[in-house]
C-alpha cells in the first residue's frame, strides 16, 4: 500500500530559474565554506585527543538512571549510519559518505558508474539537489529556516551543559535568555552538514536540511506534536548550530527501558510512535532511524500518561517511492535492502517500529547485534518465546514480515487489534 501525504511535484527549480548552478557554488563558498587545512588539522587533533566512547548526539534533556547493559555495536557512532554511494532513483537529498563502513556494492561496476555520473554533478557536495518544498511549508516554517547571526545567538541562547556527543555533532542543554524556555543545541561540522536551497522573501537560502525536516512535522507551535520543534539554526566558524525544544523530564527508551516493560506500557508507547509515524510520513518526511535512543519519554508528575517524542531527524530525508543508498542504523536497516538493494519509507518504517517493541518486550540485550535479526526463524522463535497475549504476537509477526508488500502498513498498525484489546495478567510485570 502506498504512503499518503507525499508533497507535491512543484520543483524549486521553477523558483530558481534565474540562480545558477554557479551563483549557488559561489554562495556556498562564501558562506558556509570552511578552510580544508583547518578542518584536517582540527580532524588530526581530535582523532590524537578522542580517549572515550562517544554517546548519542540526539540526547534532549535526558534523566540519567540505571539501565541494563545493550551491545555497543548498535549504539549510533559514526560507522552505524551507513551510507551506500549509489544515488536515489528519484531526487532527494544527496547522502554524505561515511568511511565508517563500505559496502561491496562500492565495487560492483554498474555502481561505479552510476557514482560517477552522480559526482560529475557540480553543486557544492554537501548540497541537496532540488526537491520539491510546498509554499504552504515554507511560509509556516520561514521564522526557523532564516539563520540567526551569531550575535542574535549570543544575545537570546545560552549554552550550558553538554548532553551528548556521537559521529555527527555535540548537543549542549541550554535556555533561551528572554524566557528561560529550555533549550538543546546541537553542534555540527559544516563538512557533515547536509543544504537544501530554499528561497524565503525572494532569498535564497541553503538551509541544513535537518532543520527543514522537523520543521515540517513538528506543528506550527512549539511542543504540539510529537517530534521535537526546530527554534533556529545559525552557522558560527566551522560549526552549524540547531537550536531546538528540550523537553523536561525526558529520558530516551533506552534508559527508560530497565530491563523490560510491561506490554501494557508497551501498548501505549507503540500507539504513540505509530500515530508520530503517520505524521511524518504525511507530511513527505522519511525519519530513517527510528531507535531506542531517537525516543524520548517525557514523564512528570502531571502526566497520567507518558509523552512520546521524536528526535533526531539526521539520517532525514523527503519521502519519495524508492530508494538504494541506505543511511541510517545498520542493524535496524530492513532485510530488503540486503536482498534486493531496495528499500522504501514506510515498509522500512515499520520494521523498525518493530524492533523498538520487540526490544522492550523481549529480556534479550544482544537482539539486534548479532546479525540474527535477518534470520525469518530467529525472529519468529523469539517472539514466541515472549510473555505477550496472542494479538501482541500477530502485531510483531506482521511488523517483521521478510517481504515488505506483505509488511503491515503504518495505517494498518493503527487500526489492529492488540491496540483495542486487553493485556491478560501474565503479560503484566
Amino acid at each position: 500500500m502506498k504512503q499518503k501525504g507525499i508533497v507535491n511535484k512543484v520543483p524549486l527549480l521553477n523558483i530558481l530559474t534565474n540562480c545558477s548552478t554557479l551563483a549557488i557554488e559561489l554562495w556556498y563558498k562564501a558562506e558556509m565554506g570552511v578552510s580544508s587545512n583547518k578542518r584536517k588539522h582540527e580532524e588530526s587533533s581530535k582523532s590524537e585527543n578522542s580517549t572515550s566512547p562517544s554517546t548519542s548526539a540526539g540526547d534532549h534533556g535526558r534523566v540519567v538512571s540505571k539501565k541494563r547493559k545493550v551491545s555497543s555495536e548498535c549504539r549510533r557512532t559514526a560507522a552505524h549510519r551507513t551510507v551506500c554511494s549509489e544515488p536515489t532513483p528519484q531526487v532527494g537529498p544527496k547522502e554524505v559518505y561515511n568511511p565508517g563502513r563500505k559496502r561491496k556494492a562500492q565495487s560492483d561496476p554498474e555502481a561505479l558508474r552510476k557514482r560517477q555520473k552522480t559526482e560529475s554533478v557540480t553543486v557544492p557536495h554537501n548540497v541537496s539537489p532540488f526537491p520539491e518544498l510546498q509554499p504552504s511549508t515554507i511560509s509556516k516554517t520561514k521564522h526557523v529556516l532564516v539563520p540567526i547571526s551569531r550575535e542574535e545567538y549570543q544575545k537570546q541562547y545560552v549554552e550550558v551543559d553538554q548532553l551528548g556527543e556521537g559521529g555527527f555533532g555535540t548537543v549542549y542543554s541550554g535556555y533561551r535568555r528572554d524566557d528561560l524556555f529550555p533549550v538543546a543545541i546541537k553542534h555540527i561540522d559544516k563538512a557533515l552538514v547536509k543544504y537544501q536551497p530554499v528561497v524565503i522573501n525572494g532569498e535564497l537560502h541553503c538551509v541544513p536540511l535537518e532543520m527543514i525536516l522537523m520543521a515540517m512535522t513538528a506543528g506550527d507551535s512549539v511542543g504540539e506534536n510529537a517530534v521535537i520543534s526546530p527554534l533556529a539554526w545559525t552557522s558560527i566558524d566551522d560549526e552549524v548550530l540547531l537550536i531546538m525544544e528540550r523537553p523536561e523530564y525526558c529520558m530516551d527508551l533506552l534508559e527508560y527501558d530497565e530491563g523490560q516493560i510491561d506490554e501494557g506500557l508497551a501498548k501505549e508507547f507503540m500507539r504513540q510512535l505509530v500515530e508520530a509515524a503517520i505524521e511524518i510520513h504525511m507530511a513527505g518526511v522519511f525519519h530513517r532511524d527510528f531507535k531506542l535512543e531517537n525516543i524520548l519519554i517525557q514523564d512528570d508528575e502531571a502526566r497520567l500518561i507518558p509523552r512520546v517524542r521524536v528526535i533526531d531527524f539526521g539520517c532525514g530525508c523527503f519521502v519519495t517511492p524508492g530508494y538504494r543508498g541506505y543511511v541510517g542504523t545498520s542493524c535496524y536497516e530492513p532485510p530488503e535492502f540486503n536482498h534486493r538493494g531496495t528499500y522504501e519509507a514506510g515498509p522500512t518504517t515499520v520494521w523498525q517500529l518493530g524492533c523498538i517493541l520487540l526490544q522492550l518486550l523481549s529480556e534479550k540485550t544482544d537482539l539486534f547485534t548479532t546479525g540474527m535479526q535477518h534470520c525469518e526463524n530467529f525472529l519468529t522463535q523469539t517472539i514466541m518465546e515472549l510473555k505477550v497475549s496472542e494479538d501482541c504476537k500477530k502485531f510483531l509477526m506482521s511488523c517483521f514480515l521478510f517481504n515488505p508488500d506483505q509488511r503491515i502498513t503504518l495505517e494498518q498498525m493503527r487500526c489492529h487489534p492488540w491496540f483495542c484489546s486487553s493485556v491478560p495478567p501474565e503479560a503484566q510485570l
